[in-house]
């Protein structure tokens, strides 16, 4: 059964060549490799080129410059396998990962979606310890299982899913309200939930970079800072009435959400304080400044604030 690999690519030349490596090592070999490259400014088409020398890796540059969510839906479509899975151009798999997850299929016809445990690694390839901060099921299950319904939490990575294309057509791609931002993957686990159980592989199966350049740290869009609070939302929708704007076809409701969290200068006040603590941790004291005082600007009252504004103090002046 062969698998269609999405790799999408935007200035990925640090990491990609190691994520290409992993596929390439596989120990399942029925499969293609999609790069789509969204019009990257760094090098990486020179570092994908020899690669293509193996006629399963396909690479497609952009003309333009699409963004996170349209490149992903763009690949997914060039996809020609029965199975689909993504591998992050930073992220990285063990060499068993597309057969254990290939078995889980070959031997469960009724199963739709497959996803599995991971671990983080650092920007050299080094597990990280805390592995509790990203993966708090860690320890609680000892054997594979079925997850049913929309979970607020998974225990798995979106990418690292492995689904059969029928899925694409029943439930559809996913959505571009999320492009800029991030939560795309999770609400479209909301929609494979509401129909299918996952079957979830206890075995880390998917490597993912805690990379300071990754969409979700970077703080490149102000939709960013209530991405969490988004998600929150369509899940208690779907939880209690089934259905969501996006799906109901109400963006404007969405927007309409948006604009009153934004409101919300005690909610606001923890997002730019939680923003600012990860800048201080990159060293970009610039933007944790500017979020420090943002923070004060919709609280002056809030301790962790000044928790936060000792450790900046500290982090730029004393270490």
């Amino acid at each position: 059964m062969k698998v269609s690999i999405i790799m999408c690519s935007y200035n990925s030349a640090e990491y990609i060549g190691k994520a290409i490596d992993c596929i390439l090592a596989q120990t399942y070999t029925d499969w293609e490799l999609i790069i789509s490259d969204d019009k990257s400014t760094d090098n990486s088409a020179e570092i994908i080129q020899p690669y293509l020398s193996d006629p399963r890796i396909r690479l497609i540059i952009q003309e333009k410059n699409l963004g996170y969510v349209k490149n992903k839906n763009f690949a997914l479509s060039k996809g020609t396998a029965p199975l689909l899975t993504q591998l992050d151009s930073d992220d990285m798999c063990p060499p068993d990962r597309l057969e254990k997850q290939v078995n889980v299929f070959l031997n469960n016809p009724n199963i739709k979606v497959c996803g599995s445990d991971f671990a983080p690694i650092d920007t050299k390839d080094n597990f990280l310890s805390n592995v509790h901060e990203f993966n708090e099921y860690r320890d609680k299950y000892t054997e594979d299982f079925l997850i049913e319904g929309p979970q607020l939490k998974y225990p798995f990575w979106f990418p690292g899913l492995m689904f059969r294309k029928e899925i694409l057509d029943e439930i559809g791609y996913f959505s571009e309200y999320f492009n800029g931002i991030y939560g795309d993957d999770h609400y479209w686990a909301f929609k494979i939930s509401q129909k299918y159980p996952i079957y979830f592989l206890k075995d880390v199966l998917y490597y993912y970079r805690i990379n300071p350049g990754s969409i979700t740290n970077v703080l490149d869009d102000p939709r960013k800072l209530i991405a969490q609070d988004l998600i929150a939302e369509l899940h208690r929708l779907i939880i209690e009435t089934g259905t969501d704007w996006l799906e109901q076809g109400k963006p404007e409701e969405g927007r309409a959400f948006e604009e009153a969290l934004f409101k919300n200068k005690p909610l606001m006040a923890q997002r730019y304080r939680m923003w600012a603590a990860k800048a201080i941790d990159k060293k970009n004291w610039v933007q944790a400044k500017d979020l420090l005082k943002k923070h004060f600007s919709c609280s002056k009252t809030d301790v962790s604030g000044y928790r936060t504004l000792l450790y900046y103090l500290r982090s730029r002046y004393l270490s």
